[in-house]
């Protein structure tokens, strides 16, 4: 991100000088400096500010006082505290109030360059996030709701669609997809965008329930049906009544129980073990396999009236693979979980580690990236990157060789192509697009200034 602007504030003249001669040197020809600290905030109104490096002992107005304010308006800014007196206690209270790195003067080169690259790097990731965020909230004005799925994917944003499109219904939905390519997700999405939204969603996982407890489990028994049944047992398929019932792994029933699964949709209604009397049932019914249903009932593993009633509607979820750039955005969030569950402070992934990140096939999708994301922040010993992350060998050319993944972009890139797509589609109208965006349209007419230089 080299044409980043970044803003230098320090009381003394001649450290400005220094700093702005070393950034532009190391590749950053917008410096901005300031001496005075009460000058700041109107400074940050009129100029896109990329990253500001902010001295702590200054007069007037200290960098602590300074940095709240900074903060409180400008979150997104990240902001490098640098100052000459090591004190911890300044520097944990420095980062209490959102500065994204605490450093001596003077700074070591190496250590600043590299602090000030992942802070960019860190930010555009955020920053493309917001982007695709704000054309979905802006193209898509009713998927609010989905604006908690980490995606900048257009196959995600057609699966939205359907989603909407099916979720008020009633209608029975298989969602199919490799392992760990987020249906359980999509399942609970639909529910909760359904009239049934504030009765339950129970989920079954078909594949963990034995054959001799399939009908117990499901449907529930009497008191006194069968030795050892001393109270009365509830099913999932009547504790989900007027809710949604999410059956998980149906590709792996057994075939001899598969004929008692369709009884009960086909006839909306269950017996208890035991009992006579039927249970009439008002629910809607979400089913996922990772298998080949189709194939299954070709060969004779999958009943084809059970495979046909669940298969009304369906929904593919595309693997991670051909998911774009989205692994980068999920990697940067699964980092910044893993940070508050092992209380590290990893700020960002070094290039090697993005490059098999991108390169890698995933064959245990989201999954597996949270996995590998996890242990690789609870391995780390310092703060500052996650450093090593286990890959077979033997997966990683595989995306490359994907026709589909042959071109792949950097993210600075993909923030240009995306701002001039949105450009192209208003027409050339800086305010339309910038509203599309959620930015302003100074903001962007600053954006298109870079571009275009």
């Amino acid at each position: 991100m080299r044409n980043s602007t970044i803003l230098v504030i320090d009381d003394e003249a001649d450290y400005l000088e220094l700093m702005k001669g070393l950034l532009q040197q190391e590749g950053y020809p917008q410096i901005i400096t300031e001496q005075f600290p009460l000058n700041v905030m109107p400074l940050l109104e009129q100029h896109q500010i990329d990253l500001i490096l902010l001295d702590v002992y200054m007069p007037k107005m200290n960098g602590l006082e300074l940095l709240e304010k900074i903060t409180q308006i400008y979150p997104q800014i990240p902001i490098i505290m640098i100052t000459a007196v090591d004190e911890l206690e300044i520097a944990l209270k420095a980062i209490k109030l959102g500065a994204y790195e605490y450093i001596t003067k003077p700074p070591d080169t190496d250590r600043l360059f590299l602090t000030i690259k992942r802070a960019l790097d860190q930010r555009l990731l955020e920053l493309e996030l917001s982007f695709h965020r704000s054309v979905l909230s802006k193209f898509y004005p009713n998927k609010s709701n989905f604006s908690n799925i980490i995606t900048s994917s257009p196959l995600m944003y057609k699966i939205f669609d359907v989603v909407e499109i099916f979720s008020p219904t009633n209608e029975i939905i298989l969602l199919t997809g490799e392992t760990g390519t987020g249906k359980d997700l999509i399942a609970k999405k639909i529910h909760d965008l359904s009239p049934r939204r504030n009765n339950p969603f129970i989920v079954v996982n078909l594949a963990s329930i034995s054959h001799s407890l399939f009908e117990s489990e499901l449907f529930g028994y009497e008191k006194g049906s069968f030795t050892g049944a001393a109270n009365e047992k509830i099913g999932y398929f009547e504790t989900a009544n007027g809710g949604t019932i999410f059956l998980d792994e149906v590709g792996e029933l057994p075939k001899e129980l598969q004929g008692k699964l369709l009884r009960a949709i086909q006839y909306n209604e269950i017996y208890r073990i035991g009992s006579t009397k039927p249970i009439q049932l008002d629910i809607r019914i979400i089913a996922a396999t990772n298998k080949d249903l189709t194939e299954a009932v070709e060969k004779n593993e999958f009943r084809a009236d059970l495979f046909y009633r669940l298969n009304r509607a369906s929904i593919h979820l595309p693997p991670l693979r051909e998911r774009d750039n989205d692994v980068l955005l999920l990697a940067n969030y699964f980092i910044k979980t893993a940070n508050l569950t092992y209380k590290k402070n990893i700020t960002g992934i070094l290039d090697s580690v993005k490059e098999k990140l991108l390169s890698y096939s995933f064959p245990g999708n989201i999954r597996e990236l949270e996995n590998k994301i996890f242990n690789a922040v609870a391995k780390t010993k310092d703060d500052t990157s996650i450093i090593e992350m286990d890959f077979p060998k033997e997966l990683l050319p595989e995306k490359n060789l994907s026709p589909m993944n042959s071109n792949l972009l950097t993210i600075d890139e993909t923030v240009t192509n995306h701002i001039l797509e949105i450009m192209n589609y208003t027409g050339g109208n800086v305010q339309k697009a910038a509203a599309i965006l959620g930015i302003s349209e100074r903001t962007l007419q600053r954006r298109l200034q870079k571009i275009h230089k």
